[in-house]
């Protein structure tokens, strides 16, 4: 029997193939060490991020997103869809404080999800003083989503929250 010009059987061979070939295309499952050297290499970006926010220096804490494909989640509840989004907020952010007194990291969690993408949850807590030498205590928590599809590890996403008060 014809089935819109194929026999049965070059059907069932087409689909075996198919099949084999999207088989091939399936990520293995990584190991423990293939796991926690990403691990290792997400806490080294992460902690170079926070350097650059400690520094104030948007330059190189912009240089940790991925500007192409970023969208993310403020702590409003409103979304940047896109990186310039973001940029409006964190440069006359960064801006408006003199100094970082302190930024600590209570609690950070690293779930490795394949070879090409890790998601880092973190509580913070900062005590930083503005230029008008008011001096302001922050308290909240964040995911990032972390993309290596180009050889570096890149922030894809972020989300926003603030601790409760």
């Amino acid at each position: 029997m014809i089935y819109k010009g194929y026999s049965k059987r070059i059907l069932a061979v087409l689909v075996a193939g198919l099949f084999l070939l999207s088989g091939c295309n399936q990520l293995q499952p990584l190991n423990e060490k293939q796991k926690q050297q990403i691990k290792l290499e997400i806490e080294t970006v992460f902690n170079d991020l926070v350097d650059a926010a400690r520094a104030l220096d948007t330059q190189a804490y912009f240089a940790f997103f991925d500007q192409e494909k970023f969208v993310g989640l403020n702590e409003d509840g409103s979304n940047w869809n896109n990186f310039a989004e973001l940029a409006q907020l964190i440069t006359p952010g960064f801006a408006a404080v003199k100094q970082i007194n302190s930024l600590t990291f209570p609690n950070v969690t690293i779930s490795v999800i394949d070879e090409h993408t890790a998601i880092l949850v973190n509580q913070f807590k900062q005590n930083l003083t503005l230029h008008d030498e008011t001096v302001i205590d922050v308290a909240g928590g964040g995911t990032q989503v972390w993309s290596n599809h180009s050889g570096q590890w890149k922030l894809v996403s972020v989300s926003a929250s603030s601790a409760a008060e």
